[in-house]
């Protein structure tokens, strides 16, 4: 695809090709993506999968030369309305291969996509919902009413209106994870980093896993949790209920999150945090205690 066929001859500085859409990190080739600050800039241009650039006039001078340029007052709203605009036309296939294993026990009552790869078994209850482009690993246990490749909330503001952003990227879900009751897992925007959650993983009843989320192996993210897009969560993670991790965090191996905090920064290997917002979690409790003692 080329840019030419899509944007007018006085948005582009210089034709390029693409195949796909994604972020300035997207792992695949010829990826066309936005870049509306200098912190993208930077990552956008060092990454070789990165082909085509949508930016404004006064960034476009950093670019470097060999990748494909749109000019425009808002690159993230250009960029989206061409995403949405795609989708319209054909979602993307994301998995290579698509069935469900040997042994599996599904639910007379569960909706299962016919684009999905289901591994050996399996189980998953009633009313379940697993939507397109997920991937379920073998002995995975999904419990009643969970919603697994579900659309995710993300929009853009035009002109006083909101517009939704569609996802058109998919779920990779491991082996011998445990999906419980009315649980949802979001599906990715793109389908260079799918929202995946790691072997022996357990997420709680009504929790929300945000796209692009990527949860580690033998994490426990317990029940009523918000789980924001791009958190990243090492291994061996322990998340209180009824928590909450901002976007683009990432909590590091081992780490421990206390029931109800809310995290807006890293959390280091081996640390554990509660309040709200989460600090050190002796330091959370010297300021209870002091408050509650008047000490």
């Amino acid at each position: 695809m080329k840019l030419s066929s899509y944007f007018q001859a006085d948005e582009i500085l210089i034709n390029g090709e693409f195949s796909f859409l994604g972020y300035v990190d997207s792992s695949k080739k010829e990826t066309l993506a936005f870049c509306d600050t200098v912190i993208y800039l930077k990552k956008a241009n060092v990454n070789p999968n990165i082909t085509c650039i949508i930016t404004t006039r006064d960034l476009s001078v950093e670019i470097e030369p060999q990748k494909g340029i749109v000019t425009s007052g808002n690159p993230r709203i250009s960029f989206f309305k061409l995403h949405n605009s795609m989708i319209e036309t054909e979602l993307p296939k994301v998995l290579t291969e698509y069935g469900v294993g040997q042994n599996c026990r599904i639910h007379p009552t569960a909706f299962i996509s016919p684009r999905t790869k289901i591994g050996d078994h399996v189980t998953i209850a009633e009313n379940v919902v697993i939507k397109d482009e997920v991937e379920i690993g073998d002995h995975t246990f999904i419990d009643a009413n969970a919603v697994v490749g579900s659309e995710g909330l993300l929009y853009f503001e035009e002109n006083g209106k909101f517009h939704f952003i569609r996802h058109a990227g998919g779920v990779k879900i491991g082996r011998r994870v445990t999906i419980l009751s009315s649980a949802v897992i979001v599906k990715s925007v793109h389908d260079s980093l799918l929202t995946t959650i790691g072997d022996h993983s357990i997420i709680g009843v009504l929790t929300n896993v945000g796209h692009e989320a990527q949860i580690g192996h033998n994490c426990v993210i317990s029940s009523n949790c918000v789980i924001a897009r791009r958190v990243k969560v090492s291994d061996d993670v322990l998340i209180g209920p009824s928590s909450v991790i901002r976007e683009h965090v990432a909590l590091h191996k081992n780490a421990r999150v206390r029931l109800g905090s809310v995290v807006i920064e890293n959390v280091s290997e081996n640390q554990s945090v509660s309040g709200s917002f989460a600090v050190d979690h002796k330091t959370s409790l010297r300021a209870y205690h002091k408050l509650k003692y008047k000490l």
